[in-house]
């Protein structure tokens, strides 16, 4: 598994940290040039573990985990090497776990650039100030072994090696929200062909997709909640969300009419607006996620649970978590099967996809209620 194989215990207590303060883990994240200038794409590094926060408010956080050990290289370096990364990258803090125990005055210095230096025992001290879960295997995501085996997906054919590259880094690191969603459609529609409903791996992927649908979606709510008229008539409201969606009206209209050329060189008279595609099953879905919009990115972390769920041994204790993590939230079901089913349209993928992510919704419910 190449560098998943390195530092699977700090791996995982990062991820485990993540998922206790309502960070949503990304696993070796790799991070490539801001403008690649050559032929060949390179890499300059790659993040253990970055976890991404979306507030009541729309305000997102991302912190990044370094799980290095490099011999010859001392805690306050590594920790200048960490806040650099932070900057490129754009997140807020780091923590970086070490072998060793690092000076007190290492750890100070470290924490005037937002790194904290811990070394194992001390990380897990500081994750149990938080919750003392933090030790316990509670739930599908809190075991490695279930990340491991989710990216050994990617590993089948070119295919799954782009669309990987792409969930798994590319996503977290993507700025631009309306851009995500727009690449996600991209990339599924791409898949229509590969992505088969009877296979267990290709559900995981796909809800996993719907997990990328749910972060991008809740961050263009968060942004459309303040600026909408909920009293808008649905051509105003269209009209708004699609020069949203394009990056304001300008830059909407410049694509219009570079389409309109394109079509023009062509002498093709059709010309179609320019929309993401089932664009009035997307306008009644944002719609109805306008409903709750502090709900949207808490569907992110059952999904994900319900994604590795089809690679994992049965748990009834894990199942009962989700179970609950679902029930306490009427609107978790609601969002994610009404996310879930335009993406299936919107991408022509197969109805299945759908279908046997509700039936999961009624397995779960069963066992909460058993």
């Amino acid at each position: 598994m190449g560098s998943l194989d390195k530092d699977l215990f700090q791996k995982q207590s990062a991820i485990r940290f993540c998922l206790l303060t309502q960070h949503l883990p990304f696993l070796e994240v790799v991070v490539k040039n801001h403008r690649e200038l050559s032929d060949v794409s390179t890499v300059i590094t790659d993040i253990d573990v970055l976890g991404i926060s979306v507030d009541a408010n729309g305000t997102k956080r991302r912190i990044i985990f370094d799980c290095k050990t490099l011999k010859g290289v001392s805690p306050i370096n590594r920790s200048f090497w960490a806040a650099g990364l932070m900057k490129y990258v754009s997140c807020d803090d780091a923590y970086v776990i070490l072998k060793k125990r690092s000076t007190e005055a290492h750890r100070l210095s470290a924490k005037r650039v937002n790194v904290h230096l811990f070394d194992e025992t001390q990380f897990s001290n500081y994750a149990e100030s938080h919750s003392l879960n933090f030790k316990i295997d509670y739930c599908y995501s809190t075991n490695i072994e279930n990340w491991i085996a989710y990216y050994q997906i990617f590993s089948k054919n070119i295919f799954f090696e782009k669309l990987g590259q792409f969930l798994n880094s590319e996503v977290s690191l993507e700025m631009d929200a309306t851009r995500g969603i727009r690449r996600l459609l991209v990339a599924l529609q791409k898949g229509k062909g590969e992505l088969n409903p009877a296979k267990p791996e290709h559900l995981a992927v796909f809800q996993h997709a719907v997990m990328v649908f749910s972060f991008f979606i809740a961050q263009v709510i968060q942004d459309l909640k303040n600026i909408v008229d909920y009293d808008a008539n649905q051509n105003d409201f269209e009209k708004l969300l699609k020069y949203y969606i394009w990056g304001g009206k300008e830059s909407f209209n410049q694509k219009q009419e570079m389409r309109k050329l394109f079509a023009d060189v062509n002498q093709d008279p059709s010309f179609p607006d320019l929309e993401i595609s089932e664009w009035p099953l997307f306008l009644e879905l944002v719609r109805k996620l306008l409903d709750s919009p502090t709900d949207i990115f808490k569907c992110c972390f059952p999904i994900r649970e319900i994604s590795f769920r089809n690679l994992a041994s049965k748990d009834n204790k894990k199942d009962i978590y989700l179970a609950k993590s679902i029930a306490e939230n009427t609107r978790i079901r609601q969002f994610l099967t009404s996310q879930a089913r335009y993406l299936v349209r919107a991408t022509k993928l197969p109805a299945e996809f759908e279908e046997m992510l509700s039936s999961v919704f009624d397995e779960l419910k069963i066992i909460k209620s058993s």
